[in-house]
């Protein structure tokens, strides 16, 4: 079942307009992370970012996304900012009202999990990139992008969207502007990138070849 056809049935059923409500963001406009409080979030178009305190970017939410942990319940309310990287169309789903539907409708629920098991799954690759030295970090934040975001292609490459410029590859990446510059020159000397002014362009088979580690 698509989530949209999700959507519109629980718009139709449920006994408060307030428990299933639509929500446009235009670009850089930051969400209400109190309303996380009672309600997770499904991505139906554009792009969010997560960013914390020190502006770091954690992570990109896409469409049919979901962000289903609380900040509330982990205590980082205050630590954890959602901004739309892109005009963004999101559904608000109050949390007890999908739950006790989803109890009669398994469909629902594995529809549920599958959506957190993958969100736990790119956090915990996100955390993993902590752990690398400066220079891997940035391959491996380019992997990521290149895998989890929808990107136009240009013959052997993807091009990333406006929105990753160079300081943004640098938050995601967290390295220094001074740091990133010298990296993309060795990735652009072995033809893994090439950089336009603020575009970049990453080569297809360098990014999503499991098997290619030899990034930098």
């Amino acid at each position: 079942m698509e989530w949209l056809t999700l959507i519109d049935e629980l718009e139709h059923n449920t006994p408060e307009k307030v428990w299933v409500v639509r929500e446009e963001l235009d670009t850089a406009e930051v969400f209400e992370i109190k309303k996380l409080e009672a309600h997770f979030i499904l991505v139906l178009d554009g792009v969010l970012r997560m960013e914390n305190e020190h502006q770091q970017i954690l992570h990109y939410f896409m469409k049919n996304n979901v962000i289903y942990q609380s900040p509330y319940e982990l205590r980082v309310q205050n630590k954890l900012k959602l901004v739309a990287e892109t005009p963004a169309q999101i559904v608000l789903l109050h949390r007890e009202f999908f739950l006790n539907y989803a109890t009669n409708k398994p469909l629902y629920s594995e529809k549920l999990m599958r959506a957190i098991m993958e969100n736990s799954a790119n956090f915990m690759f996100e955390l993993m990139k902590n752990d690398l030295k400066a220079e891997d970090r940035l391959a491996y934040s380019l992997q990521q992008i290149c895998q989890s975001l929808t990107l136009e292609r240009e013959n052997e490459y993807y091009i990333l969207p406006e929105y990753i410029n160079k300081n943004k590859l640098a938050l995601y990446s967290n390295i220094s502007r001074k740091s990133l510059y010298s990296y993309l020159q060795k990735l652009e000397n072995k033809e893994v990138v090439k950089v336009n002014g603020n575009q970049i362009l990453v080569r297809i088979d360098r990014f999503t070849d499991a098997e290619n580690e030899d990034w930098l």
